[in-house]
C-alpha cells in the first residue's frame, strides 16, 4: 500500500508540473518526494519569472474592444519575443464591473480575441495562442474610481 501511495504521489506531482509547462523528472526510491518537490518549486519560480516577460497589460477604453494605436508598438515587440523564444501565450481578457455581468463577460472575450487577432495578423502561429475571458471577476484595482476601472479594462499576456 505504501508503494502505491508513493506512485500516486509521484503521479500527482508529475501532473502538476506538466500543467504549468514542465515535464516531470522521473525518479525512484526515497529521494523521489524531495526531488519532485524541488523540481516543482523550481518550475513554479521559472514560470513566475517568465510570466509577462516585461510587457504590461493592454488597457481598453470604456465599452470598447478595439486595441488603442498606442499599444501597437508594444504588441509588435510581443510578436518578436514570441517568435524569438518560440513561446506559447495565453491572452486573458478582463472588464470593469460597470454594466451587466454577461455583457462584461462577452466584452472581455472580445478584447482577448482582438489581441489574439492582432498577434496572428502580425504572423504569429495562432495554434500557440490561447484566448480566455474573465469578465469582471479578477479586478486588479478598485472599481470605485475611474482610474481603477481603467486598469481593470485590460488584456493580460502570459508566456509559456
Amino acid at each position: 500500500m505504501k508503494s502505491i501511495a508513493k506512485k500516486v504521489g509521484l503521479l500527482v506531482i508529475a501532473a502538476c508540473t506538466v500543467t504549468i509547462g514542465y515535464a516531470a523528472k522521473v525518479v525512484t526510491g526515497a529521494s523521489a518526494s524531495k526531488s519532485n518537490k524541488s523540481n516543482l518549486s523550481a518550475a513554479r519560480k521559472s514560470v513566475a519569472s517568465k510570466k509577462n516577460l516585461g510587457f504590461g497589460n493592454i488597457e481598453f477604453d470604456f465599452n470598447k474592444s478595439s486595441i488603442k494605436k498606442s499599444y501597437y508598438a508594444e504588441l509588435d515587440k510581443v510578436v518578436s519575443a514570441l517568435q524569438e523564444n518560440k513561446s506559447a501565450v495565453k491572452v486573458s481578457g478582463h472588464a470593469d464591473n460597470v454594466g451587466a455581468y454577461v455583457y462584461n463577460w462577452n466584452l472581455s472575450k472580445a478584447r482577448a480575441q482582438a489581441v489574439k487577432d492582432y498577434l496572428t495578423e502580425k504572423g504569429y502561429d495562432q495554434s500557440k495562442i490561447a484566448a480566455t475571458e474573465f469578465g469582471d471577476t479578477k479586478p486588479i484595482a478598485s472599481n470605485k474610481t475611474p482610474e481603477g476601472r481603467q486598469k481593470n479594462r485590460r488584456v493580460e499576456l502570459e508566456f509559456y
